[in-house]
């Protein structure tokens, strides 16, 4: 009798706390961890360790991503990682616990799909384990790429854009500047009148400017990917490059050429057809002529065309 007593017991059990099949909505409503790091100030070394350039800009988020991670396969995926944190005028320090990230994003661009390393967590799994292969319709797998979102100008700018006036496909180098931050509306601060034992009405809510640039961002992209080799035995290489404004119609400011010594570790970077000095490349990994000189020289798989059209 104890015997059957305790198989009953233990086959409820089974039944109650056994795998679960999940759908969609609730394996989103779970809590999530960064697969690196759980609170950025706890980790501030391994931020720092790093290098991060402003990549986009959403209505609240600025996107930075690591220009050296930066990779493309044969399949035309491109992976890099990425964190964002609120576009907002703060006094915390640069790496504080409102950074979300960093994850490992890619991109196809063929395709416009987007996977992200958010929701690939081992908290994930353990709080609610899947059952077999299943996996949810969205959000922990290849993401279609909405139109007109942050993701999509992310895409846009590390899979090339092309201007209606120019033949070319320019892909994102470099931005120097912020973008104003968006109007913040300071609540109105309620006042209660005790003489007349009532509520005062309230004021209208106060515009605050949270922060004002003092001139337009510009940003920097590469013609094409294209690397030429100027000199194969120098390895001497040479990247054109277009800024823009980042403004309304994105009026172009000028057109450049930027030189990379990958042996002597040098760069010269002036508009075309004016020659430039050679300067050693900066220590700044997050400065312009570092991230210029590892888009040309460094290893970003098929993510640069080489052109040795002239090759000394």
């Amino acid at each position: 009798m104890k015997k059957l007593l305790l198989l009953v017991v233990l086959f409820a059990v089974g039944c109650t706390t056994g795998p679960r099949r999940l759908d969609y909505q609730s394996v989103i409503s779970e809590e999530v961890e960064s697969p690196f790091f759980k609170i950025p100030p706890l980790n501030e070394k391994d931020y720092q360790s790093r290098s991060w350039i402003l990549l986009a800009e959403s209505k609240n988020k600025n996107w930075f991503y690591d220009p050296y991670t930066l990779r493309e396969d044969q399949e035309s995926v491109i992976s890099f990682d990425a964190f964002f944190s609120p576009r907002e005028k703060n006094n915390l320090a640069q790496f504080n616990a409102t950074i979300v990230g960093p994850y490992r994003q890619k991109i196809d661009c063929f395709s416009n799909h987007h996977w992200s390393e958010t929701l690939y967590t081992q908290n994930l799994v353990a709080t609610a384990p899947l059952v077999g292969e299943t996996k949810p319709v969205n959000g922990s797998g290849w993401v279609k790429i909405t139109p007109r979102t942050a993701i999509a100008y992310v895409r846009s700018r590390l899979c090339g854009r092309k201007f209606i006036d120019d033949q070319n496909v320019n892909f994102f180098l470099f931005q120097d500047g912020f973008l104003d931050a968006p109007v913040a509306k300071k609540a109105p601060v309620e006042v209660f009148d005790e003489k007349a034992n009532k509520q005062m009405p309230l004021p209208k809510e106060e515009e605050v400017k949270i922060s004002a640039s003092e001139k337009t961002p510009v940003f920097y992209e590469v013609i094409n990917n294209e690397i030429a080799i100027i000199d194969q035995k120098k390895n001497i290489r040479q990247l054109k490059v277009s800024s823009y404004l980042l403004d309304k119609n994105f009026a172009k400011q000028g057109d450049y050429v930027l030189m990379a010594d990958c042996q002597n570790q040098q760069i010269s970077f002036g508009p075309q057809g004016s020659p430039q000095k050679w300067v050693a490349v900066p220590e700044e990994k997050n400065s312009f002529g570092a991230v210029g000189f590892n888009r040309a020289c460094g290893d970003h798989g098929s993510y640069m065309k080489l052109q040795t059209k002239g090759v000394q």
